[in-house]
């Protein structure tokens, strides 16, 4: 689906870069975008949401985690073309899941690169299950379904076409898993941490879910 040049090491990228507010913008642009979206009456309390969320394991969602969380990163410097002209970020990349109460999950996705003065960008969309160990401090999450859409502006074919995740992006073939995970107040706001194991953090904050 995706070239190798394409694929990245999301924790490095979290490590070094800043995360920045556009994401938030971004992510409700993807919302937009994506044929999956929910609609307004979703409730992460219910049980009966609407979805493909497979059977796959999962255990009840801790209340304090139920609903949507959002971690974005950016390029520091900034990218420019031979002829001097603006490009954008070298790349952008921002990470939302929404998080159920009965262990359904959906997770978001948007990442944007430049390369060549290629401008090429990904919009994903997938559901599944999670799993949530409170005493080990461990997360799973267990992707069964799932759309994208990619632009590049060096193509002319394909951009913005709707496309289904094939089965080497989705549970068993991949799994997203934390580990050390915790939950703090900081300026005052509510953020999931992920401990890495090179002893930085990745924090996703509670957040609203894009809406239509």
């Amino acid at each position: 689906m995706l070239t190798q040049k394409r694929k990245i090491n999301t924790l490095y990228l979290f490590k070094n870069m800043k995360k920045v507010s556009i994401f938030f913008l971004l992510l409700a642009a993807l919302c937009f975008s994506l044929v999956s979206c929910t609609d307004k009456e979703d409730d992460p309390g219910v049980t009966d949401e609407k979805g493909d969320f497979g059977t796959n394991p999962r255990s009840e969602v801790p209340d304090e985690l139920v609903g949507y969380w959002l971690t974005g990163s950016t390029s520091i410097g900034s990218f420019w073309n031979y002829d001097g002209s603006y490009a954008g970020a070298a790349y952008e990349i921002a990470v939302g899941y929404k998080f159920y109460k009965n262990g359904n999950a959906k997770q978001y996705f948007y990442y944007t690169n430049t390369s060549y003065s290629c401008r090429s960008q990904i919009l994903g969309y997938r559901e599944g299950t999670v799993v949530f160990d409170t005493k080990n401090k461990t997360f799973e999450f267990f992707a069964a379904s799932g759309n994208y859409r990619s632009y590049n502006s060096c193509q002319s074919q394909g951009n913005g076409q709707t496309k289904q995740y094939g089965a080497g992006d989705l549970y068993p073939a991949k799994k997203a898993q934390y580990d050390n995970w915790s939950l703090v107040q900081e300026n005052g706001k509510s953020v999931w941490r992920i401990k890495l194991s090179d002893g930085s953090n990745l924090n996703y904050e509670k957040s609203t879910e894009p809406q239509q």
